[in-house]
């Protein structure tokens, strides 16, 4: 007791220091869970799939800001096939950015469909409608993009980028009736965030007031790598929802096995967006429930690829090495 009353000042300071460490310590060992439960209902024909699909699209025409890009997308053989695909696009992008993927697929005689995400695509680029997106919201979105493609074909497969990535994973954990997930460059974790910290950060973060963020702080609303449809900001409490909702994935498949009948990991050496650290600690959850659930692929750092590597457009994309190999690695 006399040495700290002897060193007031330094006292004082290793005490902020100890409560800190403490709460950080609380933050990383609080589980992450949904606030609601999903319960499958999936279509049991064909054409209850199409009606699906077309209620969804005749809700967007009635949304007035909908950029024309940002519909849901339906490519169909006009009957159940072998296969459907769902791509699920990236966090601030919309269905425009797998259009051209998902007509490769569709000429190998898939069915395609490329849902819009919740809050997302509205002529408002800035990323307002995104302020107040949960991971409920999100989960919501993948249960019933899945029921959906039921009726499109025995073969389900799902793929998503990034936040859509996300989703991915929280599906793998709760769907039996997904045949395959792919998650790309899942966002899991931060890039620049150690992998140690990312946990704790992100009940942190939804503890905080929200408030926006650029992409580019540089740049902001006229970021030369955006596509035209894509949000150039978001709100951060939106960003960390994917975390969450990738988290509650984490903490079921802590407990038992993904009940998807395949994984395929998708990632990138050279990604500056996500921390693929975290998306390993993913797959080794997985592989210790039997290595028959996962594969996984790296695109290497000399490729140069960017985080989203799916965009046609993208001025600094590589599509020419990445369409091909996708189509290798899940058909």
């Amino acid at each position: 007791m006399d040495w700290f009353h002897s060193h007031p000042k330094l006292s004082i300071f290793l005490g902020v220091v100890a409560v800190f460490i403490l709460f950080v310590m609380i933050m990383a060992l609080k589980p992450f869970s949904l606030r609601e439960t999903f319960a499958p209902n999936p279509v049991q024909s064909y054409a209850e799939a199409v009606a699906r699909i077309e209620n969804v699209q005749a809700d967007e025409t009635e949304i007035p800001n909908l950029s024309s890009e940002c519909g849901s997308i339906l490519m169909t053989h006009e009957e159940m096939v072998d296969n459907v695909i769902v791509f699920l696009h990236g966090f601030t992008s919309c269905p425009d950015q797998f259009e051209t993927l998902g007509e490769e697929y569709f000429n190998q005689g898939y069915n395609v469909f490329i849902p819009r995400q919740p809050r997302h695509g509205l002529q408002e680029y800035d990323g307002a409608p995104l302020k107040g997106l949960t991971a409920e919201e999100l989960a919501a979105f993948g249960t019933e993009v899945t029921d959906i493609a039921q009726g499109l074909g025995d073969r389900v497969v799902v793929v998503g980028l990034s936040g859509g990535g996300a989703v991915a994973t929280w599906l793998a954990e709760e769907r039996a009736d997904i045949d395959l997930a792919v998650p790309i460059a899942p966002f899991l974790g931060i890039s620049f965030i150690p992998r140690p910290l990312t946990r704790p950060l992100t009940n942190l973060i939804l503890l905080l007031p929200d408030f926006h963020e650029w992409w580019d702080p540089t740049t902001g609303m006229s970021n030369p790598l955006s596509a035209s449809y894509s949000y150039r900001g978001y709100y951060m409490h939106s960003l960390f929802e994917n975390l969450r909702l990738g988290f509650s994935a984490e903490e079921d498949a802590k407990q038992v096995k993904p009940a998807v009948g395949g994984i395929l990991v998708i990632t990138n050496a050279n990604d500056d967006s996500v921390n693929n650290e975290v998306v390993a600690e993913f797959e080794q959850l997985w592989l210790e429930h039997g290595e028959q659930f996962l594969q996984t692929y790296q695109f290497e750092e000399e490729l140069g690829i960017p985080h989203d590597m799916i965009t046609f457009e993208r001025p600094d994309g590589r599509v020419d090495i990445v369409y091909p190999k996708l189509l290798d690695l899940f058909h």
